[in-house]
């Protein structure tokens, strides 16, 4: 039986709809030419992503620092816990010769065989030496049983550490592979700049032309951190030849007689916090997410270990924002 013409038409209007939607859609999803091309990447996006890549190697290294303070607590924990059963085992000994002695001296009991006693001097004496010996037996129990449950304490104390201390170098092991796979991709982004742009990024300024106003110690650390320009910037670096932002900023004061912290934080922890219109040459300034840090020259410039990439070279302040005076 045929359609009448007018249903026939409505059915093949219906047939077309969703090819034309294909249609439609493909045209808005496929650009002339084949794929969408990816979206352009910029000096800042690169900047960015190798940045990331440092704040992750800073959270390395303060893992690093975790791991050599939780080595050094087992250590301790296992001389105090050797000292601690040297006493456990001396008390020991001591407490089981009181009680084997009081059974030899008396089966049945000390005071047992006083009762039995016909001399009333001789049983007042002797009960006095009975509770004497009870006395010390007591005395003796209650150090047994303190040194005992310090021995547990340590014992718990140091099994504590031990896992803590897998549990960092896990961590430590994971965020390392973690900066591999971002530091390639930030290399891939790069990749994609211009050669003119490449070049540029890469570039390290190396020279130091302006009179740098600075005496004491901080000139000593400045003087050794200008001696490292040109150096490469190496994850966990300190040094000889390759430095992290913190790695060259720790070995710098050291030279000039100051112990500094290895991480960022913990290093602009340790200094005098001052307003960064107030810097002058030796300050350290860091990033707010202390993910960076350099030494302030004087002239709005700082001598830092940047990134992958780039050797130590002198900047400007922009990025720094949080300053800080070694005391």
């Amino acid at each position: 039986m045929r359609l009448p013409r007018t249903t026939a038409r409505v059915r093949a209007a219906r047939r077309a709809v969703p090819a034309a939607v294909l249609a439609l859609t493909a045209g808005l999803l496929v650009l002339p030419g084949g794929a969408q091309a990816d979206p352009k990447v910029t000096v800042k996006d690169v900047e960015a992503a190798f940045h990331e890549a440092e704040a992750m190697n800073e959270q390395v290294n303060q893992l690093g620092e975790n791991i050599k303070q939780t080595r050094r607590d087992i250590a301790d924990l296992s001389v105090d816990i050797a000292a601690q059963k040297k006493i456990y085992d001396e008390q020991r000994e001591a407490l089981g010769d009181l009680i084997v002695q009081q059974q030899l001296d008396a089966p049945l009991g000390t005071t047992a065989s006083l009762i039995g006693s016909g001399d009333p001097d001789a049983f007042i004496e002797g009960l006095g030496a009975v509770q004497s010996l009870n006395a010390t037996r007591s005395d003796a129990l209650e150090a047994f049983s303190a040194s005992s449950k310090e021995l547990a304490n340590r014992r718990a104390q140091l099994e504590e550490r031990r896992k803590q201390l897998q549990a960092d170098k896990s961590d430590a092991a994971a965020k390392q592979e973690k900066i591999k796979a971002r530091y390639e991709e930030a290399k891939a982004e790069l990749a994609r700049l211009t050669a003119a742009e490449q070049a540029a990024f890469n570039s390290s300024d190396i020279d130091v032309d302006f009179e740098i106003p600075a005496s004491g110690r901080a000139k000593v650390a400045i003087d050794f951190a200008l001696a490292q320009l040109g150096d490469p910037y190496v994850y966990g670096g300190t040094g000889p030849n390759g430095w992290d932002c913190s790695g060259l900023v720790q070995k710098a004061w050291a030279a000039a007689g100051v112990s500094l912290p290895r991480v960022v934080g913990p290093q602009m922890s340790a200094t005098k916090r001052i307003p960064m219109s107030a810097l002058r040459a030796g300050d350290l300034v860091a990033y707010s997410s202390m993910s960076h840090i350099g030494i302030y020259l004087g002239n709005g410039r700082v001598v830092h270990a940047p990134r992958p990439g780039k050797s130590v070279e002198i900047t400007g302040l922009g990025g720094f924002s949080v300053a800080g005076r070694v005391g």
